[in-house]
């Protein structure tokens, strides 16, 4: 009995690829299935609809309204921006110069940088309290300042470890040809080494900026003041005693994830350059 192998290969080759589809379905389903929820639900007229609908059978537009006109949500805004831009800032700049540094003169072996590393494993919850009994003496909470001081032990350790790895990937070749030529060690890491590891920078900058924009701990121990508070503490003052009003959350969260999408999408080639290494 003849077997009819190009048959089954053409069979096995469409089963897998069926696999995939469902799999990558399942997993966009799971990734935009909360985000798609939260856009409808801040279009609903009644979104305590019990059992919840994903389509309401009312638009409006009040939601959004209210946490924008009424709620002053561009103030927490604003907020989040300045201590993320600065935070994220002040990290990529450290982390750059401490992951360079580390992959040319790590006199630890290898134990300096997993030492950077452990300190992110340190939960915020550890060191929020210390950290408001120190700054609370100098009048500096309720500031942008305290959550910019704050953000960085979490920003400079994860942002150096992700640049590490780019840099081990810059031949030791390019920077000695350079001295070569006459370059000083600052020409040669603006010119040479930074073009290079441009991919990882901005990769560790948007990882960055997004844990710092959604920090809530260390800015729910800091600040207590609208002027000073950022948008993971204003989503949640959402959830009242009285219930969770899902219309003006729904309508928050569209808002507050804005910033991050658009910044991810303008730095797309760059970021998906960093996540593979090229």
């Amino acid at each position: 009995m003849a077997v009819d192998l190009e048959g089954a290969s053409n069979y096995s080759r469409l089963l897998t690829r069926g696999a995939v589809g469902v799999v990558l379905a399942l997993w966009l389903a799971w990734i935009w299935g909360p985000l798609v929820w939260d856009f409808f639900t801040g279009l609903s007229a009644n979104p305590q609809t019990t059992p919840p609908t994903l389509l309401p059978d009312e638009f409006t537009f009040e939601h959004y309204r209210n946490v924008v006109v009424e709620e002053g949500m561009p103030v927490y805004i604003r907020n989040s921006v300045v201590v993320t831009a600065v935070a994220t800032g002040v990290s990529v700049v450290v982390g750059a110069l401490a992951a360079y540094a580390l992959t040319r003169y790590d006199p630890g072996d290898g134990q300096v940088s997993f030492f950077i590393l452990s300190m992110r494993f340190l939960p915020p919850i550890a060191v929020a309290i210390p950290i408001y009994m120190m700054f609370v003496g100098v009048g500096w909470i309720n500031t942008w300042r305290v959550l910019i001081i704050a953000y960085l032990p979490i920003g400079i350790p994860i942002s150096t470890w992700i640049m590490l790895i780019f840099f081990q990937r810059i031949p030791m070749e390019l920077e000695e040809a350079s001295r070569v030529d006459g370059w000083s060690r600052i020409q040669t890491w603006r010119r040479v080494v930074l073009p290079l590891a441009a991919p990882g920078i901005s990769s560790a900058a948007i990882l960055t900026a997004i844990l710092m924009w959604n920090e809530y701990v260390l800015a729910l121990v800091l600040t207590t003041t609208q002027s000073a508070q950022t948008i993971p503490i204003y989503l949640a003052g959402f959830v009242t005693t009285r219930g969770i009003l899902w219309g003006r959350m729904g309508a928050a969260t569209i808002i507050a994830i804005t910033p991050i999408v658009i910044l991810a999408f303008l730095a797309q080639e760059r970021l998906v350059a960093g996540f593979t290494l090229e």
